[in-house]
């Protein structure tokens, strides 16, 4: 009776043991930032702050779909939070967006706390003018998605969003791509990817 009880505790422990050992297994991934389809345009989005709140700014890109650059943004923040950043770059993209009246919009972030609020309709009362602000330039739009990305794929905007938080000016609009970004937009053109470790 006893080896039966043994068994029985083995095959739990085991099974216990196993659980455990798979939730922490990994794979490892190719990331790429990817070209919209023809007929879109897209938009990719950062903010960054040294320090939550912290020296911050934001920036980002939009490419067509070849990855040729159409218009790329940079701002200075002051002291802010990562979240509010992120708001304001996304803002600041969108805003162009308007300009340039596109129809066909996908907007990428690497936060995805943001991406979430975007896709759907809840308030958010730290970030609610900002939030209120971006939902409204959104809907202008007629064809849009708002999806997460990983960093690696979102690299562009997160080089333009540093630049941002270490200018001199407080907001700036290229028409051209500027030197920060030449190497980082040839790898995107090309498909260059990127290993990232996620949970298997």
């Amino acid at each position: 009776m006893i080896h039966i009880k043994c068994i029985k505790e083995s095959v739990e422990f085991f099974s216990v043991g196993t659980k455990v050992w798979c939730n922490k297994m990994k794979k490892v991934i190719r990331v790429a930032w990817e070209k919209p389809p023809l007929g879109w345009m897209k938009l990719n989005s950062d903010g960054s702050a040294l320090g939550n709140p912290g020296k911050a700014g934001g920036g980002g890109l939009i490419r067509d779909h070849q990855g040729n650059w159409v218009r790329g943004f940079a701002r200075a923040h002051g002291n802010t939070s990562s979240s509010l950043a992120e708001l304001w770059a996304l803002r600041d993209g969108l805003e162009i967006a308007k300009d340039l009246g596109l129809d066909n919009l996908i907007v990428e972030m690497d936060a995805l706390s943001i991406v979430l609020l975007m896709n759907n309709d809840k308030a958010n009362l730290l970030m609610e003018i900002l939030l209120s602000d971006c939902r409204k330039l959104l809907d202008a739009i007629p064809n849009k998605r708002v999806v997460h990305t990983f960093r690696e794929a979102n690299q562009c905007a997160d080089m333009l969003a540093r630049f941002g938080g270490s200018s001199i000016y407080n907001f700036v609009v290229f028409m051209c791509p500027p030197p920060v970004v030449a190497d980082l937009l040839l790898a995107d053109k090309e498909a260059s990817f990127y290993n990232r470790l996620v949970p298997a």
